[in-house]
């Protein structure tokens, strides 16, 4: 038997003072030391963006201090940090964020989680930086792509929210830089892309056609078939994944059991029922139905999509059963089934109205600048019912171990405790600083021209471009315009219009 002895005082030059690194191998300050020379390079080839990214650290250090320990999202927030803790599928948003938050669970920490959020962000635009760098701009140019993910408060906020969007996003983002920064994609590439797309979607289900996306993208490159299959097969696992375990719990193979629900709420926005002639089974389902002010017979004067589907007086909370968990009682599978099938016949009655819908929503990034702001008022008073305000303070307890100081501060649209004078100077920020709508028009045109005028036609930006709109329009088509749904488009977007105003042929390896 072999004895192992406690290395002590004096022990540097013995068996268990060189156990932890090779022999010969410098100690890890001097390794740090020599990588120094190697960063400090980086930093003076690209000290454009190095300086664009220190600077947009702070308005994220303020909003860190500001506004505490998060921005807390209406019921979205609780039911992410309720499933993990109480791990399942949710019934009405995928729980993929809910699983990452599970893994920073043992931490107890909500500002650690928007910590690490704030970090991709800024890993967010690092990558549309060092993509529009290998496709041959120079590095202001590349800086200026960067510069609305970097800068504008819309993006900060939604890296302050304990929200899926951030961390779809960062995937989305990653499965491009991946599968883009190397040409040709190598097989390991195409599958990486593959996976984080379709994990992507099991956190928002918005990116959905990007699995499929990236192969076709593959096919017309000429890639390979080979590649093409094994990034569609690697998208494919965790979205199949995801549908059994959902099918497991709650007895559907399906993402929620929100879909049809939320479809059905985009048609209350179009719908009239002496053209769909529903069956009698779905005339609960028309908007003269609906209580109150929704049963509006001109569409012009009716409400928005969410005033239908979260009034507990219409159709489908009729039969709601309290508990803990609120606002997950009308999301049953056969709810779910009802309110598509009204929604399907909808649309197929009244195609234009359909249509004009959603063509007038998806014009409204480009019209009006975003309404996406950090509050500047703490609340008097909760706006949540008292079922719903302990069911967020639980939810948040049992994620951390108390309720860190916002039990009181739990407002109807956020809940977060607000700190001055930071609230003030985030407020100043965010009316000075900021992506104004007709400038994101004038982005999305450049990348549009980029795609249509031949010597500039390249199959990346038309993947990009293509990403953006179909991350845009997809929400706005299943449920309402909300500028939440159109930041994961702004960097697509960027790139796509970025490449669109290089030299025709420019490219370079550098990044």
């Amino acid at each position: 038997m072999t004895t192992v002895r406690e290395a002590g005082p004096g022990a540097e030059g013995t068996g268990a003072g060189r156990a932890a690194t090779s022999p010969g191998a410098p100690p890890v300050w001097r390794r740090w030391r020599a990588a120094w020379p190697w960063l400090a390079g980086l930093i003076r080839r690209h000290w454009i963006f190095a300086s664009a990214l220190g600077a947009a650290v702070l308005p994220r250090a303020v909003a860190m201090i500001g506004f505490q320990p998060a921005m807390l999202f209406r019921l979205d927030t609780y039911d992410y940090l309720w499933g993990a803790v109480h791990v399942s599928p949710n019934v009405v948003n995928p729980s993929g964020y809910s699983l990452f938050l599970w893994l920073l669970r043992p931490f107890h920490s909500i500002v650690g989680v928007v910590a690490l959020q704030h970090l991709l962000g800024l890993g967010i635009a690092t990558m549309v930086y060092a993509l529009v760098r290998r496709y041959g701009l120079p590095d202001w140019g590349a800086t200026l792509a960067a510069a609305p993910v970097l800068f504008d408060p819309a993006q900060i906020l939604a890296e302050q929210f304990v929200m899926a969007d951030l961390l779809a996003m960062a995937l989305m983002a990653g499965a491009f830089a991946v599968l883009l920064l190397r040409r040709p994609p190598s097989m390991w590439q195409a599958v990486t892309a593959g996976l984080m797309t379709g994990v992507s979607v099991t956190c928002r289900p918005t990116t959905l056609p990007l699995v499929l996306l990236i192969p076709l993208f593959l096919l017309l490159r000429r890639i390979g078939w080979r590649k093409a299959g094994a990034a569609l097969l690697a998208g494919v696992i965790p979205v199949a994944g995801y549908l059994g375990w959902f099918a497991a719990v709650h007895g559907s193979a399906n993402l929620t059991n929100s879909n049809g629900m939320f479809l059905w709420s985009r048609t209350m926005s179009f719908a009239n029922c002496a053209v769909i002639r529903p069956p009698a089974s779905l005339q609960a389902l028309c908007p003269d139905a609906q209580p109150g002010r929704l049963a509006q017979p001109d569409p012009s004067r009716r409400l928005p999509p969410k005033w239908y589907l979260w009034n507990h007086r219409t159709w489908q909370w009729r039969h709601e059963h309290p508990g803990l968990v609120p606002d997950t009682a009308a999301f049953t599978q056969a709810n779910n089934a009802r309110a598509l099938h009204f929604a399907i016949t909808a649309i197929a009655a009244q195609p234009f109205g359909y249509i004009g819908v959603v063509a007038k929503e998806s014009a409204e990034p480009f019209v009006f600048t975003n309404d996406l702001r950090f509050p500047t008022v703490q609340p008097r008073s909760s706006g949540l019912s008292r079922a719903n305000r302990r069911y967020a303070v639980a939810a948040i307890k049992a994620y951390t171990g108390d309720d860190q100081g916002v039990a009181g501060d739990l407002g109807y649209k956020y809940g977060t405790r607000l700190e001055s004078p930071y609230v003030f100077l985030m407020n100043s920020y965010q009316h000075i600083v900021f992506l104004p709508g007709p400038v994101f028009a004038l982005i999305m045109l450049t990348g549009l021209a980029g795609i249509i005028l031949a010597c500039r036609r390249t199959a990346v930006a038309m993947l990009l471009w293509a990403s953006a709109v179909i991350l845009m329009v997809l929400p706005i088509a299943e449920h309402e315009y909300t500028y939440r749904y159109v930041l994961p488009a702004v960097p697509l977007a960027c790139i796509a219009a970025a490449l669109a105003l290089r030299k025709p042929g420019q490219e370079t390896a550098q990044t």
